[in-house]
């Protein structure tokens, strides 16, 4: 089972469905909360005084023992809820209290190409950006804030940064083609966390953002919002709970089929060929807003020590030799 975190609640149980080691976690989770009563222990659970014996609980939540012990073999089962026993002049005295604190489930993944396909992975740091213009840009360190500095963007400790973000505006990252040059490519993935960006934060802020590789443009996705109702499960304790928390992970793929954004086939002529993937000495992507967007609502771009997903900005070659 995978390692449950107790003590820190910035941290949490990372499970992903592509993983055969982590699909018994899963089952065990998704049983446990799939039923009403169980939620509303864990509700319960939530107010003073966060442990409780059995008879307790019992009383609390209305229900006969052998009931509750039905649902809380579940909780237990998957790590959500704990066991204890003190010892008392009548015996052992069984606690409950809480032990999972968080859990992200990730049931959305590429499959593996065909075999006899090779696979190479670039990422790069979201401050390692060749070109940004636009309005306000600003950017976080694991340990600072730089803000509102325009134009003078391209400081060196940009290269250090974990979250940037600006109010409008394009940013490109360059990337290695050899692979490219050399072998025959029939798939490119890029994957990013991303959202908009609005002052402090707003849920239902609209932002228009284009992608694009070596100039030609791939799709445009309306982010649904500077997302802010629960802190990034990565974010540093200085960073100001009003602040943008997390974004969305987005996955493009690009092959001979067209285009998909997580899983959804985009409506583009755009094929593999089109992006002229052999020419020069780089693979360059850029997105951002366009001038004649209807929602210029610019955005942020999360590290792998900002926002929900550990990863910086990567972007994978599949090629046949």
């Amino acid at each position: 089972m995978a390692e449950i975190v107790i003590e820190d609640i910035r941290k949490f149980v990372e499970l992903d469905l592509k993983n055969d080691g982590d699909l018994d976690t899963i089952e065990a989770v998704c049983e446990a909360l799939g039923n009403r009563t169980r939620l509303n222990i864990l509700r319960r659970m939530q107010a003073p005084p966060y442990i409780f014996t059995v008879p307790q609980l019992a009383k609390a939540m209305k229900m006969p023992v052998t009931t509750l012990m039905f649902h809380l073999e579940k909780l237990i089962k998957a790590d959500v809820l704990t066991i204890s026993y003190k010892a008392s002049k009548k015996g052992a005295v069984r606690l409950i209290s809480r032990k999972l604190k968080s859990v992200n489930i990730s049931c959305f993944y590429t499959e593996a190409p065909p075999s006899g396909l090779q696979a190479e992975t670039q990422t790069a740091r979201v401050g390692q950006f060749c070109e940004f213009e636009g309005g306000r840009f600003n950017f976080c360190t694991a340990d600072k804030h730089y803000t509102s500095f325009g134009d003078n963007c391209y400081l060196p400790e940009r290269f250090d940064a974990e979250l940037v973000y600006a109010t409008s505006g394009r940013i490109a990252y360059r990337f290695s083609n050899q692979a490219a040059k050399l072998y025959n490519v029939r798939r490119i993935v890029l994957s990013l966390e991303i959202c908009s960006e609005a002052p402090f934060f707003d849920n239902d802020y609209l932002s228009d953002i284009t992608f694009w590789i070596n100039g030609k443009e791939v799709l445009t996705y309306t982010s649904p919002g500077d997302f802010g109702d629960h802190i990034g499960r990565l974010n540093p304790e200085w960073w100001d709970a009003l602040n943008t928390q997390y974004g969305v992970l987005l996955t493009i793929v690009i092959d001979d089929g067209g285009v998909t954004l997580n899983g959804e086939q985009i409506d583009t002529k755009l094929r593999l060929k089109d992006l002229d993937l052999k020419k020069g000495n780089k693979t360059e992507i850029g997105f951002g807003n366009k001038d004649t967007a209807r929602n210029v609502g610019g955005f942020n771009i999360f590290g792998k020590k900002f926002g929900d997903y550990p990863q910086d900005i990567n972007y994978t070659v599949y090629y046949e030799k």
